[in-house]
């Protein structure tokens, strides 16, 4: 996701990286528990059902999610 936004905004994926891990510092309890719900289907998906984790797969609700960790 960082890699992502680096590259449409012309900045250092680290930077990116950085600003994310900060805001996810920030997140409620409940934010929390469903970046981890999350994480864990996808991490589900790509491991033990072998899917390629892309736009398709991953629910919009989530990348907006994910998103507003940078913005």
């Amino acid at each position: 996701m960082a890699f992502g936004i680096a590259q449409k905004e012309g900045l250092v994926p680290f930077d990116v990286k950085q600003t994310m891990v900060k805001n996810i510092n920030k997140l409620t309890q409940s934010e929390v528990q469903y970046l981890e719900e999350q994480l864990s289907l996808l991490i589900n998906k790509s491991v033990h059902q072998g899917e390629t984790i892309d736009d398709k797969v991953v629910d919009k609700e989530f990348i907006s999610f994910l998103i507003r960790l940078y913005y």
